[in-house]
């Protein structure tokens, strides 16, 4: 099994070790895995969203390498002065449709909808195991080829310890809430509707915006308009998934005018149930932390960051990307992909 390894200057938690071989899927003379009928080329179903038809139309499955794994304990140990355990979790491929070459842009707000609440529920599902300190969903498109080429899915990732990416998130919400007892993102939801400047889209209680310090060309979020640190738990109420479905849609649609090659990430408050290394673990995190989706085209490479110490060069400023976005009126619906 791979093993975390913590870093201790930078406070980064590292995957080390080989990852199991893959199956030689291929070979049979298959070309896409996960399209219907080849589901034997896959680890078995999780979860399924079935159809009308009795058929899914969402499937998640584990993936056949995973970078985390469901089975063993954490066995935490020191090794001298550094830390390690298990990378014991869940790495699954979530299948958002049945359909080939197909985008998420490109699906119905209808078949969105679904996707969402499988996001939702699967994210449930995995937080109610204890050992998992925060579930990760993200996709990343036209990475292996053109999307016209590829089947859409998206990663979960259930870890045993919180992302060092979104632990600073936490961390600086955390000093923004002391200081002022408000969250920081629903002051920049205030600032930013005030000017406009920045603001895509504005719809069903969702906001996209393009970050005033924005890492990326064209970097986007989504985020919700009223207060909420948990994403699944602001999608169980009632018609919250249509509404995202539809400002996910239209801002996807935006961003494949620019290119086809894009990440999506949701960030989400951590598992408030699993154990907690301290009593005061993230304690005011509901008050202070606002779940949000990132967006982000991939463009030319070295338009990404400026040098190995993490400094991002962005020559887009945030003002300029919202103009361009709200100029770019999504594509109309496919009536076939409907």
């Amino acid at each position: 099994m791979a093993e975390l390894r913590l870093d201790p200057v930078q406070r980064r938690w590292v995957i080390t070790g080989k990852r199991p071989s893959l199956p030689a899927a291929l070979e049979s003379g298959v070309e896409c895995p996960f399209c219907p009928g080849n589901e034997r080329f896959t680890p078995p179903s999780v979860y399924e969203r079935k159809g009308k038809d009795g058929q899914w139309e969402v499937r998640v499955f584990p993936d056949r390498a995973p970078l985390f794994r469901i089975e063993g304990e954490l066995d935490r140990a020191g090794e001298g002065m550094f830390d390690r355990m298990n990378a014991v979790g869940a790495h699954e491929i979530l299948v958002a449709t049945r359909r080939h070459g197909v985008t998420l842009a490109q699906l119905s707000v209808e078949e969105i909808t679904e996707i969402v609440q499988v996001y939702r529920d699967r994210i449930l599902d995995l937080k109610r195991d204890h050992r998992f300190r925060y579930v990760c969903l993200f996709k990343v498109q036209g990475r292996s080829g053109p999307p016209t080429q590829e089947h859409s899915y998206s990663q979960i990732l259930a870890t045993p310890v919180v992302p060092s990416l979104v632990e600073a998130e936490f961390r600086w919400s955390q000093f923004h809430f002391r200081r002022k007892e408000r969250c920081v993102f629903c002051d920049i939801i205030q600032q930013e509707r005030e000017s406009a400047r920045r603001v895509v889209d504005e719809a069903g209680g969702f906001i996209s915006l393009c970050p005033y310090a924005a890492r990326f060309p064209y970097e986007l979020w989504i985020l919700p308009i009223d207060h909420a640190s948990s994403f699944e738990q602001d999608l169980a109420a009632e018609g919250r998934a249509a509404s995202l479905a539809e400002i996910l849609k239209t801002s996807l649609q935006r961003i494949e005018r620019l290119s086809l090659r894009l990440r999506m990430v949701i960030h989400s408050e951590p598992n408030m149930d699993a154990k907690r290394p301290s009593e005061d673990w993230w304690s005011t995190i509901r008050e202070d932390y606002h779940w949000h989706i990132e967006i982000v085209p991939e463009l030319e490479p070295d338009l990404n960051d400026f040098g190995p110490e993490g400094f991002y060069f962005n020559p887009i400023p945030a003002e300029e990307a919202a103009v361009v976005l709200r100029a770019l009126e999504p594509a109309a619906a496919d009536p076939s992909q409907e």
